[in-house]
């Protein structure tokens, strides 16, 4: 089998082919989205024939859902490490914004399923994964309202979403994002400066 640099976590015992076609599942599915890939494709980057690879996940629905469902799980699990829900203060609200940046950002494929998921992946799979990494984040928003850090006139699923997409649009438009700046001759921002901007617009009272 094709060695792959993973960034999912395990699914199964070490050694398990299932693991190494995940693997490739993602390489693939992250370059062609959904329909574009194919089992074929996935078979061979993984190492392994296409019978084996039907077997284990009954075909490609079945491994975009079981790859889709690792990237999920690991995102709420490094968020929860990375940010305590009972106290959505000033430096929580930082800690959340940061721990978002870092999963998407050190996940460069994970990041581009995520946005095929968007484009092209299975409805029913996008609601689910929508509802399970959304419904903590927005939670936590809502405490920062009524603990007076985050301004109340958004609905605070609005101020997570306009802050996430903030923060992807950061991790896939530097060229843009640069431009932008450079019109006015401001300086390049750092991951910490973008950070700080989202905040100010968070803030109750903006400082």
């Amino acid at each position: 089998m094709e060695a792959l640099l993973s960034e999912l976590s395990r699914a199964f015992a070490e050694g398990d082919a299932r693991n190494v076609i995940m693997d490739a599942a993602l390489e693939v599915f992250a370059a062609h989205g959904f329909h574009g890939a194919g089992t074929r494709a996935i078979a061979l980057k993984a190492g392994v024939s296409q019978p084996l690879l039907n077997h284990h996940f009954g075909g490609k629905e079945g491994l975009w859902r079981a790859v889709g469902e690792r990237i999920t799980s690991d995102f709420i699990a490094f968020m929860s490490g990375a940010v305590d829900p009972t106290k959505p203060s000033d430096a929580g609200m930082v800690a959340m914004l940061r721990g978002y940046l870092e999963f998407w950002g050190d996940r460069p494929l994970a990041f581009r399923f995520n946005r095929w998921r968007r484009l092209d992946g299975l409805t029913d799979e996008r609601i689910d994964r929508s509802e399970q990494m959304t419904r903590y984040g927005v939670a936590f928003m809502q405490k920062a309202q009524v603990e007076g850090v985050v301004r109340d006139d958004l609905p605070p699923g609005l101020a997570l979403v306009m802050s996430g997409g903030l923060i992807q649009f950061w991790l896939e438009s530097q060229i843009e994002v640069r431009d932008a700046l450079s019109v006015t001759g401001d300086a390049d921002l750092s991951d910490e400066a973008f950070i700080s901007h989202i905040m100010s617009m968070l803030r109750a009272d903006p400082e």
